[in-house]
């Protein structure tokens, strides 16, 4: 997978089970992006957030 905003392939990806989701953090470290990602695309923080207040 690459990087969405500089297109490298340097991502970490920490994947997790939440509120029965699975949802993912990728990091890119050489432009500094952070984005969460759910089975439907990207998922905006307070979505995350709203997540993990569930469980």
């Amino acid at each position: 997978m690459k990087c969405p905003s500089c297109r490298t392939r340097e991502l970490v990806v920490i994947e997790m089970k939440v509120a029965s989701e699975k949802i993912a953090l990728r990091t890119c470290s050489p432009c500094d992006l952070r984005y969460w990602e759910g089975l439907d695309g990207q998922l905006p923080l307070d979505s995350v957030l709203a997540l993990v207040s569930k469980r």
